[in-house]
């Protein structure tokens, strides 16, 4: 009898135990917590996606001649974060310019009447505003600087850069009107803008001649996408067009898209022609099928325009329109906001925000939204690593989530502030 119960006691220790683990198993409070993904985010309904605003500046001098003025996002004054290197006059002149949202400070570099190098910080208003006031006698925001004059322009003469004279990034999802995996690398591309732009007394700066370097990173989707640049506020017989090779500096053909307002549309399907993408059906998204920065395909296009226009808005949102047109069947891929240029626009998909509302009225701005308020094309003002074929972006980039999630207000360089998990993503 005493060894049935001990027996028995053994069992029932053992039923206990068992179910102990069964409970600790299958118990959702222990469980690990479900993988964030893009489409589990809230997005607010005013949230539009943007990463810079232009700022509405205004640069003056007492200097009676021209001093040339260089612009910078950096306190060190660096190449690649430069903005602008334009003569400001002994007058106040309007000058816009493309900023990151996240930028506070902006810091400006010339040589004042004595010829002494100084540096002067810019507190960058709510607004995006700011203002520079050259005054040999009054320093107080400056500070001698003991670098080299490397500026050479003539003094009527200057350059205006967008986003900055580095790299920009434009990433794609491909399976629009569906949301796809959400790794924005499907089609990668990077973007550098040039004004060359001068100025005479009373007007505005103003450009002839428009440089656009277009460099392609990565290409991750499975549909046969074609890269275009549409420029909206110059049309196609105000110019004349260029396009070459950046690494050979062979000319290669333009080839134009005929549209309805006659905007000036260029094929850049130049970019990924002849690929090396080796054993991996993607270019540049695996980390087994790594190109090199030397092997990225990159063009340059030359707009020279036969009357100058004013630099305003430095091509912003849709001034600035580099999209995606699906060979095979036409459909067009453009940033939010962007109608499409010829695709017919799945005006009833419910998977869309409506573009018109019940009376008719057209929403231009909700070309390109999820009912989620989500997106197909992302425009970051920096030279970005692109994820891995089907990382999970809210890994690779922590930040990213708090930023859409707040509007924009939170983590605004979350994609340069150094917390991006880089065993997700891929430098170039």
């Amino acid at each position: 009898m005493k060894k049935k119960t001990v027996l028995f006691a053994s069992c029932l220790l053992g039923t206990l135990a068992f179910s102990s683990c069964e409970k600790n198993l299958y118990d959702e409070s222990k469980q690990p917590e479900k993988e964030l993904q893009m489409k589990d985010l809230d997005i607010p309904a005013d949230f539009q996606w943007k990463l810079t605003q232009v700022s509405e500046t205004t640069v003056s001098s007492t200097i009676p001649t021209p001093t040339i003025v260089s612009f910078f996002l950096d306190e060190a004054c660096s190449e690649e974060e430069k903005l602008a290197t334009i003569p400001v006059y002994a007058e106040t002149s309007s000058l816009p310019l493309s900023i990151p949202t996240y930028a506070k400070t902006l810091y400006a570099q010339y040589k004042n009447g004595s010829g002494a190098m100084i540096k002067a910080t810019m507190p960058i208003n709510p607004d995006g505003s700011f203002s520079l006031s050259i005054n040999d006698n009054n320093n107080t925001t400056s500070r001698a600087v003991d670098i080299e004059d490397d500026i050479d322009y003539d003094k009527w003469e200057g350059v205006i850069y967008h986003p900055k004279n580095g790299w920009g990034t434009i990433m794609f999802e491909d399976q629009f009107p569906s949301l796809g995996d959400y790794d924005f690398n499907d089609f990668v591309v990077n973007y550098k803008v040039q004004f060359e732009v001068g100025k005479q007394k009373g007007n505005d700066y103003k450009s002839k001649q428009i440089v656009i370097g277009l460099r392609l990173k990565a290409v991750g989707g499975i549909f046969p996408y074609s890269p275009y640049l549409k420029l909206k506020e110059i049309k196609k017989h105000e110019a004349e067009v260029e396009m070459i090779n950046a690494k050979t500096r062979k000319p290669l053909e333009v080839k134009y898209v005929d549209n309805k307002k006659n905007y000036l549309i260029i094929d850049c399907s130049e970019l990924i022609k002849n690929l090396p993408k080796g054993e991996s059906q993607y270019f540049n998204t695996e980390r087994g099928a790594l190109v090199s920065t030397d092997d990225l395909p990159e063009i340059i296009i030359t707009i020279d325009l036969n009357v100058a226009k004013e630099v305003e808005e430095i091509l912003e949102d849709d001034k600035f329109d580099l999209y995606l047109k699906r060979n095979d069947d036409g459909t067009e891929i453009h940033m939010n906001g962007i109608e499409p240029v010829g695709y017919k626009y799945p005006f009833k998909d419910s998977n869309l925000l409506p573009v018109y509302e019940s009376d008719g009225d057209e929403e231009d701005n909700n070309y390109y939204f999820s009912k989620e308020r989500l997106i197909w094309g992302l425009r970051v003002p920096g030279n970005v690593a692109h994820a891995v074929e089907k990382a999970n972006f809210l890994k690779a980039y922590p930040g990213f989530w708090k930023w859409a999630t707040s509007s924009g207000k939170n983590e605004q360089n979350w994609y340069g502030q150094g917390n991006a998990d880089k065993s997700l993503l891929i430098y170039n």
